[in-house]
């Protein structure tokens, strides 16, 4: 380990300046004091002259302001008092065309404001305009918008009223002074003064009032209505407002006193003394400089020493400083506290350094060499030294240029971090992500995340890789995926409108089939937050084409079994069909017989004839339906289910199962309502679940007296889908063990049984979304329900 050579000279980064000598202020700052009154009292007298000055100028404004109220209110009385002479006229109809034109042509001549005097309707149609040559309204021009409705509002109150601002075809504001007119209860009309606002206020007020004065006309809404300037006084310290209280309308003139001589005229006295003032301390100040430049000085060295102290003292990191050869010339307290070493133990010391474990010599020295040629990585470089305990620990250390006041590069700056907890928990994250991808990668099913307002892929594992290229990652899910997904309207959700409170949430399961390979997929989409934030869409996809297969076969043996079983049934009631057959051939051998020896006889009739031969061919019929029925029964076909009545099916039942019943001298009792709705179902299927079941019943009652030998066979709807159907007979019944196990398959409590009829008939009745159970009667024996779909009402009216 290297240790300080005594040669070589340890360069001090940071002296310590001298101690502060004491000051006595007071008698610097006395001067100050005495020049700050002086100022402050010619400021205060300054004050004074000019608030006297600005008292005056209000006085003057308000008195003007008094004088203009007063001149405004006299014209505009005279205005209404006028329409008030007009009105009276008309209503005692001393009024007539000729002498309105002449007093309201004379009366808008002598008041320049007034731009038109109108007699309108009450429909608000202009009637009389004076003067003729008024271009602001014409007759039979009616009033609309806000000027209509102050004339209403007029007529209602009957009283004068003032209308609102509205511009006239150059943009100028006006109003209109509305007197409604009656005679005795009923309205007559209105006079109307179109008078505007701008030669109002140039009529009225003088030129030398307009030139001291801004005016401005306020309406209710503090809106600027008209002004009399464009050019807006800069000091609004001197003004005031007139409210103009018009009937129904209220409008406010504002005067604000332009001020004389500038702004510049009333903070000269100011500037002036602020001049004086700031000459006279800049004199001081030039004398006290030379005297505290040299305690800036020694401030300026405790302060530059001050700095690094506590930043030594407060930073966490570590800050070591080095010089071009590698010498170490300041270490802070943080980098004390890693290492375990002292600062008199590590400043002046060259490498090897004494915090570098002797393993890692060649690559520390490496790394050393590598920032004093300036190829420090911006990343800096992780290490492990040791502390002086001897522990290792990992640290990152980054390099920057020392550069000393007059910009030459002294030595190397360098700050350390401790990493050892963060390095150790980013190679458990790095351990956790790699078995995570191991463990996805492993799954058969393909697993692929994708962004769901831009459908990049954000991640897919090695199943979708080998399904949808090894490139996919980055690319557009939609575009990859369009051979196997599901369309928008099979969605649970529409993706676009998902937002982070609907999360997570599913948005598909259920199978697909891959359009260019065949295969069929179990796919499983949901939306959920991504480690980012956004919104994204997690699909799994198991493949199920091998599952699919079985099931296709299984549904293949199905289909033969339920074959078998028919044909066994048809098998057990062969003796059954061939004594039912051998009555018809029977008899239509003897009516062939009888007919063949008339005829040779020659002693016949033609009518007798056709009676014998009539009944042979009835005979003939009833043996083709037995076939026929027998034909259909064995057949095999693909199921087809439709609408049927219930009744039809099970009386086409009976006639294979009558057969048997006579022969075992049961009873079939048959209870089927007549409003009972049709049923959607297989004919053929359902019609081998009744004939077992009915067989099963007669077989189970073969112990039994012939006159209890009851089969009933009953049905009724169970609720507005389905209708349930039940065979009871009055038999030996079951135990509870054998109704548990009945549905097994090849389970049978018959000696001969084979123990798949049932089963079959569980998976024809399953097969159309129905249900068979078993239960014992109380009265003895057992009932088999089963339910099938009925038909929808709508589909039926339809």
């Amino acid at each position: 380990m290297a240790e300080p050579s005594s040669g070589a000279k340890n360069p001090v980064m940071f002296p310590k300046p001298p101690a502060p000598s004491p000051h006595q202020t007071w008698l610097w700052n006395a001067p100050y004091l005495a020049v700050g009154i002086f100022a402050l009292a010619m400021l205060i007298i300054t004050g004074l002259l000019q608030w006297r000055e600005h008292d005056t100028a209000r006085s003057a404004l308000e008195a003007d302001m008094h004088w203009a109220e007063r001149t405004l209110e006299n014209r505009l009385f005279n205005h209404l008092e006028f329409l008030r002479e007009l009105g009276r006229e008309q209503e005692f109809m001393q009024l007539n065309y000729e002498s309105f034109q002449v007093k309201a042509s004379r009366y808008v001549r002598e008041n320049p404001e007034i731009l038109a005097v109108a007699w309108v309707d009450t429909d608000g149609y202009v009637e009389w305009v004076a003067p003729n040559e008024s271009t602001a309204t014409f007759v039979g021009e009616r009033l609309s918008g806000i000027r209509l409705t102050a004339l209403q509002e007029a007529l209602r109150i009957r009283r004068e009223v003032v209308s609102p601002d509205y511009p006239d075809i150059d943009r100028r504001p006006l109003h209109d002074l509305i007197l409604p007119v009656q005679r005795g209860s009923a309205d007559l009309g209105a006079f109307i003064a179109l008078q505007s606002l701008e030669t109002l206020l140039r009529a009225s007020m003088p030129t030398a009032f307009t030139t001291r004065y801004s005016l401005s006309v306020i309406d209710a809404e503090e809106r600027e209505v008209f002004s009399n300037t464009s050019v807006k006084p800069s000091d609004r310290q001197i003004s005031g407002r007139i409210n103009l209280n018009l009937p129904n309308n209220r409008l406010g003139l504002e005067i604000v006193a332009y001020r004389a001589g500038g702004v510049w005229l009333t903070l000269l006295p100011t500037l002036l003394i602020v001049l004086l003032t700031a000459i006279t301390s800049v004199t001081m100040l030039q004398l006290r400089r030379h005297a505290k430049r040299r305690a800036e000085t020694e401030e300026q060295l405790r302060a530059a020493y001050a700095f690094p102290q506590a930043m030594s003292q407060s930073l966490i990191t570590g800050l070591r400083a080095i010089d071009l050869e590698g010498r170490i010339t300041f270490v802070n307290a943080a980098f004390c506290r890693m290492t375990g070493f002292d600062e008199s133990e590590l400043v002046g010391i060259k490498p090897p350094y004494p915090y570098w474990p002797p393993e890692e010599f060649a690559a520390l020295q490496n790394t050393i060499d590598s920032a004093l040629g300036g190829r420090a990585p911006a990343g800096g470089y992780e290490m492990r030294i040791m502390r002086k305990s001897g522990e290792r620990f990992y640290v990152r250390l980054y390099f920057s240029p020392l550069i000393d006041t007059q910009g030459r590069q002294i030595g190397w700056m360098a700050s350390m971090n401790d990493i050892t907890e963060p390095r150790r928990a980013r190679l458990e994250l790095e351990r956790a992500h790699e078995r995570f991808e191991t463990v996805i990668d492993g799954l058969d099913s393909a697993v692929h995340v994708a962004d769901l307002g831009s459908g990049e892929i954000l991640f897919a594992n090695r199943s979708f890789q080998h399904i949808f290229g090894f490139d996919a990652v980055g690319r557009n899910s939609a575009q990859i995926t369009e051979a196997c997904r599901p369309e928008a309207d099979e969605l649970a959700r529409d993706p676009q409108t998902l937002t982070h409170d609907d999360l997570p949430c599913e948005l598909f399961d259920g199978e697909i089939r891959h359009r260019l390979s065949g295969h069929w997929y179990h796919l499983h989409e949901r939306a959920i937050r991504w480690v980012d934030g956004r919104i994204v869409k997690v699909q799994i996809a198991a493949d199920i084409t091998d599952r699919k297969r079985i099931d296709e076969v299984n549904l293949q043996q199905q289909k033969r079994l339920d074959q078998t079983s028919r044909l066994i049934t048809m098998g057990e009631m062969a003796s059954s069909l061939a004594h039912e057959l051998n009555q018809p051939l029977s008899a239509i051998a003897n009516y062939c017989a009888g007919c063949v020896k008339r005829m040779q006889a020659g002693n016949y009739q033609i009518d007798d004839l056709l009676a014998a031969m009539q009944k042979a061919s009835d005979q003939a019929e009833r043996a083709g339906k037995i076939i026929r029925r027998m034909r259909d029964m064995v057949k095999k076909g693909e199921p087809h289910r439709q609408p049927v009545a219930l009744s039809e099916l099970i009386d086409d039942t009976r006639a294979f199962a009558d057969i048997e019943a006579q022969r075992s001298s049961t009873l079939l009792l048959v209870d089927i309502p007549d409003t009972l709705p049709r049923v959607v179902v297989d004919r053929i299927m359902i019609e081998q679940v009744l004939l077992n079941l009915i067989k099963n019943g007669i077989e189970a009652m073969s112990s039994l007296p012939p006159e209890e030998r009851q089969l009933q066979i009953r049905a009724r709807s169970r609720d507005a889908r389905t209708v349930e159907v039940i065979v009871a007979d009055r038999g030996h019944g079951l135990s509870e063990a054998d109704i548990e196990k009945i549905f097994t398959p090849f389970y049978t409590t018959k000696p001969d049984g084979m123990g798949i009829g049932l089963p079959i008939c569980r998976s024809i009745i399953e097969f159309h979304q129905g249900r068979l159970w078993v239960e014992r009667r109380h009265a003895g024996g057992t009932a088999f329900h089963f339910t099938v779909p009925q038909e929808d009402k709508d589909e039926h009216d339809a």
